[in-house]
């Protein structure tokens, strides 16, 4: 990224930061990079773009200067190979639990061109000089003589007589219909040859971004079908969908086809965990991380941690924390 006149560069320290300019911000095309000062640059001016994710992952970029703020920073381009790239990194597990994000200018050191090198003049050999007052040679337009070459002898033996062809019998003749029905057909050529079939087309035809912008945005359904996508880290941008409701969340929280990893973030919000419905979901989901289902008892109703300290439909230790709950 030597070429640019300015290299920002963004340490993310927590992938759920990362997650929220994702999703606010680099789906949109833009990103705000909070330099206040960095001069030289202006409005559409080149710039190169690094993101270094928290697990160390340096991931590259170019864009332009969308618009100056000042003593806030700078809002430039995102390009969206680098969007789809990040969408492929940000569902990872967190690697620190607090921290926020570094942004700052990276100098480059201009490197100039080598000056181009001029093929220097060689003298020409002697040999390929002549003197002004030696006549200019011309090839010889004469022939030169033939080789004579003896003439050989007549033989005197006469070369001997090929016998005629013996007829060839009836019955291979008659036969020689039948051999050329039996013949197989002649390969076609390459031009009469049928097209090679083309790669078979993705089933829903939907790119990552546009499967990104379904879980952020879309209806019911397509939310659905996202959680039903085997790249799982599509599933974390339907919880940050504005139209989820809590039985969107109880479905979510009682999937037990989904990752430990998106059960965690839905029990990390505080607001849906008192939930009765949503903790009873947690605490019963096999996928759950067991300090979260066992925290989950704790908004869970006294009937149903009655049952689970029977074992309808726990783990060994929800059923454990159910019973130390009950002698509370």
């Amino acid at each position: 990224m030597s070429g640019f006149p300015g290299v920002f560069r963004v340490t993310y320290a927590r992938y759920g930061e990362l997650r929220d300019d994702l999703a606010q911000q680099m789906v949109r095309g833009g990103l705000l990079v909070k330099v206040h000062d960095a001069p030289g640059l202006d409005f559409d001016s080149a710039v190169g773009l690094e993101l270094v994710l928290p697990d160390g992952t340096t991931l590259q970029g170019t864009g332009k200067v969308l618009q100056v703020f000042a003593g806030v920073g700078f809002a430039v381009t995102v390009q969206r190979e680098l969007v789809e790239e990040v969408s492929r990194f940000a569902g990872r597990p967190e690697v620190v639990a607090s921290g926020t994000a570094r942004h700052e200018r990276v100098e480059r050191p201009t490197t100039h061109p080598a000056p181009p090198v001029r093929p220097r003049r060689t003298s020409a050999p002697s040999s390929l000089w002549r003197s002004p007052a030696a006549p200019l040679r011309r090839p010889a337009t004469t022939p030169p003589p033939l080789a004579v070459v003896p003439r050989a002898k007549p033989a005197t033996t006469p070369p001997p007589v090929a016998a005629p062809p013996a007829a060839a019998p009836i019955a291979a003749a008659e036969s020689l219909p039948a051999a050329l029905a039996a013949a197989p057909p002649a390969t076609s050529s390459p031009a009469a040859a049928p097209p090679a079939a083309s790669a078979p087309a993705r089933p829903d035809g939907l790119s990552r971004m546009e499967k990104v912008q379904k879980a952020l945005h879309g209806t019911r359904d397509e939310r659905n079908a996202i959680l039903r996508d085997r790249d799982r880290t599509l599933h974390a941008f339907v919880l940050k969908n504005p139209q989820l409701d809590a039985d969107d969340l109880v479905a979510i929280a009682r999937n037990a086809q989904l990752a430990g990893d998106l059960l965690q973030q839905v029990g990390d919000r505080k607001e849906w965990l008192q939930r009765p419905a949503i903790a009873l979901a947690l605490a019963r989901n096999p996928k759950t991380p067991p300090e979260l289902a066992v925290r989950a008892l704790e908004h869970v109703p006294l009937e149903a941690v009655r049952q689970l300290a029977k074992g309808a439909g726990a783990l060994p230790h929800v059923q454990a924390a159910a019973r130390k709950r009950l002698l509370v």
